[in-house]
C-alpha cells in the first residue's frame, strides 16, 4: 500500500506544471518558517552572500539573536566581509599654471574666447544678449558677468546698451596690451642688462623675417620713414625715434614679435637717460640713430643679412651707455 501510495503521489507531482511544483515547494519552506526569495546578483558576489548566509546560520544555531534591525545586521556583516578602503577622495578643484584656483568665471572666459578665436575674431560682430549666452553656456549670472569683465578688460568684448545690444566682439588696443605687460616687468625688476639682451634677440629674429618677405610696398615705407628722420635733431621724441623699430617688427609680419618687440622698446625707452642729456649731445646721438637707419634700411632692401644684422647689433650695443 505504501509502495503503491508515493507510486501515485510521484504521478501526481510529475503532472503538475513546473510554476505549480515550485508554489508547493515555497509552501512547504514557509510553514518551516522560512521564506523564499530570488536575488539576481553579479558571478563574483555570489560568494559574498554565501559567506553572509552561512554566518548567519552559525550564530542563530548558537542562539544568538542581535537586537540590531535586520538592515544594521545586514550592513555590519557587510562591513565585517569587505576590506577597509579609504573614504572617496574629494574632486580636485581646478587650478591654473600657477597653481591659483580657477573660478567658474575663469573657465567661462576660456571658453567664449576660444570661440570667438575660433569665429576668426570677427571685431564688431554681436554675441549674444546677456539672457541668451546664460542659456548658451549654462551659466549663471554672476559667472557670466564674471567672464564678461575679464574678456572687457582685455578688450576683447564690449556691452553695447539699447535696443539690438549685448556683448559685441571687440578689437584688442596693442598699446594698453604692451603697457599693462611692461608695468609687469618693471614690478619684477626687469635690469637694462636684460632689456638689452632681449631687445637684441628680438630685433635680429624680426629682421630676418623682414628681409625674407619684404615687398616693394614695404621697401617705399622703410626709404619714407628714412627720408623723414633727416628734420629730426636733439629735440625729437622717442615715439619718432622709435618708429623705425616699431616699423621693422610691422613688417616682419609676426604678430609676437610685434608685441614683444614694442614692449622692450617702451621699457628701453623708460630706462634711458637720453632726454636728461644736453642738447649738443642728444644732437649727436640724434645724426648717429639716423645714419644706422639709413644703412640698415638699405642692407635690407638689398637682402645684405649679414650687414644688415651687423647694423643692428652695433646700434643696440651702443645705446647701453644712455641706458641707466
Amino acid at each position: 500500500m505504501n509502495t503503491i501510495r508515493i507510486i501515485v503521489e510521484m504521478d501526481r507531482d510529475m503532472a503538475k506544471s513546473s510554476a505549480e511544483r515550485v508554489a508547493d515547494y515555497r509552501a512547504r519552506k514557509k510553514a518551516e518558517g522560512m521564506v523564499s526569495m530570488t536575488l539576481v546578483v553579479p558571478t563574483a558576489d555570489v560568494a559574498l552572500f554565501n559567506q553572509f548566509a552561512a554566518q548567519r546560520r552559525e550564530k542563530l544555531r548558537e542562539g544568538k539573536h542581535p537586537a540590531d534591525t535586520p538592515r544594521q545586521q545586514w550592513l555590519s556583516m557587510l562591513s565585517a566581509m569587505t576590506p577597509a578602503s579609504a573614504p572617496p577622495a574629494a574632486p580636485r578643484r581646478k587650478r591654473n599654471a600657477l597653481g591659483a584656483p580657477v573660478t567658474r568665471a575663469q573657465t567661462l572666459f576660456v571658453s567664449m574666447l576660444k570661440h570667438i578665436i575660433d569665429l576668426g575674431w570677427p571685431a564688431g560682430l554681436p554675441l549674444g544678449s546677456e539672457q541668451e549666452l546664460m542659456k548658451v553656456h549654462g551659466a549663471s549670472r554672476a559667472a557670466l558677468r564674471g567672464a564678461i569683465r575679464l574678456l572687457e578688460h582685455h578688450s576683447i568684448v564690449r556691452m553695447q546698451r539699447g535696443i539690438g545690444g549685448g556683448l559685441i566682439v571687440a578689437q584688442p588696443d596693442l598699446s594698453a596690451t604692451m603697457q599693462a605687460v611692461s608695468v609687469y616687468l618693471e614690478y619684477a625688476g626687469i635690469a637694462p642688462r636684460d632689456i638689452l639682451a632681449t631687445r637684441r634677440t628680438l630685433e635680429l629674429a624680426a629682421l630676418d623675417l623682414v628681409i625674407e618677405r619684404l615687398d616693394r610696398e614695404g621697401e617705399h615705407r622703410l626709404w619714407e620713414l628714412v627720408a623723414a628722420e633727416a628734420q629730426l635733431d636733439g629735440r625729437a621724441g622717442a615715439d619718432e625715434l622709435l618708429r623705425f623699430h616699431f616699423l621693422l617688427a610691422e613688417l616682419s609680419g609676426d604678430p609676437a614679435l610685434r608685441l614683444f618687440n614694442g614692449i622692450v622698446l617702451q621699457l628701453a625707452d623708460a630706462h634711458s637717460t637720453f632726454h636728461r642729456r644736453s642738447r649738443p649731445d642728444r644732437d649727436r646721438v640724434v645724426a648717429r640713430i639716423k645714419e644706422y637707419h639709413r644703412e640698415i634700411a638699405r642692407a635690407i632692401i638689398a637682402r645684405d643679412r649679414k650687414q644688415a644684422r651687423g647694423q643692428i647689433a652695433e646700434y643696440i650695443a651702443g645705446i647701453r651707455t644712455w641706458l641707466e
